[in-house]
């Protein structure tokens, strides 16, 4: 992120400022701009939400970056997991969408900055969807600062660490339930002494049983984390300023019976001196603030460039499953619009299949580091692959 400086302005700094003048650009935080979505004409045919569309419910953060690159990673993978596009090529007041791409089941979306220095960009956003009941619900992007990168687990936790932090989430999350259980039926006593009306004891009774259960499940994650499992599979990292991790959980509940799961969401903050033995490198560096280290070379997870055939193309791989499944998507930068691929990482070689308009193709690539390369195969003709951070 080093400033770009006109000739002019360097011989009027000189050279011995270019440093501070390098690193006060670093302090500075990433310009984050709102974008509201304005509908297509054709939306308001599409349903309930397109009235509140209109009246600008759904707003998406846009990053300004120096350099580019940083923010166009960003913002190309917020825009393609919300809307399977890619974001506008320049900021502005708004976005407008294709009609066949129009977020139907999400009636609102709204977003907040949690963290935003010179290391790490930690956005959450607020959605309400709507399927067969309507949730608001939160996902929170961590990104490297400097690069844009996305931030996983695997990048900020050693692998021991990782488990370690999902031992002590495991422990509080069962102690929870505990707590909760006590209460419960501490209340459910005083209920019964006092000839409570039927309803309030039904509703304990019920609520007792459905935390019961989830005590149930919560001891077994502890079982199976001190057997060394990895359980913090479904979890969510909210990077909160320098020095402040918080794990989040889902509620234990499905929708139906939630108004009786009393603990709900399960959230544990970890802060610098029991982060410290837990972070890997790169982690201690943008988590805590202590000195500098690469980020691991891996493609996965990321937003690649690159070409297929000398076609100019984006791409964003998700991280292997435990059996090398590997799911993605890609497009043209001519075009635009999302082309699914779907295969497995086998050692250093990836096999992908695509298919659009009932055509297939296939991708073999080698993995070196944070690129791939190979060929793509189909339609009777063989084009090589370049695709890289």
């Amino acid at each position: 992120m080093i400033p770009r400086l006109t000739s002019r302005a360097t011989v009027v700094l000189g050279l011995s400022c270019l440093l501070a003048c390098s690193l006060s650009a670093h302090a500075a935080p990433l310009q984050v701009r709102s974008l509201t979505m304005k509908p297509p004409a054709q939306a308001k045919d599409l349903g309930m939400y397109a009235a509140g569309w209109a009246e600008g419910s759904i707003k998406m953060p846009f990053v300004i970056a120096e350099p580019p690159a940083a923010g166009m990673r960003i913002n190309t993978r917020l825009f393609i997991e919300q809307f399977g596009m890619p974001p506008p090529p320049r900021p502005g007041e708004s976005f407008s969408p294709p009609v066949d791409l129009l977020p139907e089941g999400t009636a609102s979306l709204e977003f907040q900055l949690v963290r935003n220095d010179e290391r790490v960009l930690a956005v959450s956003l607020t959605i309400e969807g709507c399927g067969a009941y309507c949730e608001t619900y939160e996902q929170v992007y961590n990104f490297d600062a400097r690069t844009g990168r996305l931030l996983l687990p695997s990048d900020l936790f050693s692998p021991s660490g990782w488990q370690a932090a999902g031992r002590r989430f495991a422990k509080e999350r069962e102690q929870r339930y505990v707590s909760q259980l006590k209460a419960l039926k501490k209340e459910l006593a005083e209920a019964r002494k006092s000839h409570a009306q039927a309803d309030v004891v039904n509703d304990l009774n019920e609520r007792i049983e459905l935390n019961q259960g989830c005590l149930e499940g919560a001891r077994e994650v502890v079982k199976q984390s001190q057997q060394g499992a990895e359980t913090l599979h479904y979890a969510s990292l909210s990077l909160e300023g320098a020095g402040v991790v918080t794990i989040h959980t889902g509620r234990c509940s499905a929708h139906v019976n939630r108004a009786l799961d009393d603990v709900g969401e399960v959230s544990v903050k970890f802060r610098t001196a029991e982060l410290q033995p837990l972070l890997s490198p790169y982690g201690r560096a943008l988590v805590l603030n202590q000195g500098d280290a690469p980020a691991p070379a891996s493609p996965f997870g990321q937003i690649l460039r690159g070409q297929i055939g000398g076609a100019p193309v984006t791409v964003m791989l998700e991280t292997p499953q435990t059996d090398g499944s590997v799911a993605g998507r890609y497009y043209y930068d001519k075009y635009g619009r999302m082309i699914p691929i779907a295969g497995r990482l086998q050692g250093q070689t990836l096999e992908l299949t695509e298919e659009t308009d009932g055509k297939k193709a296939q991708l073999s690539l080698t993995l070196q580091g944070a690129s791939l390369t190979g060929a793509w195969q189909g339609q009777g003709k063989t084009v090589k692959v370049s695709w890289g951070w």
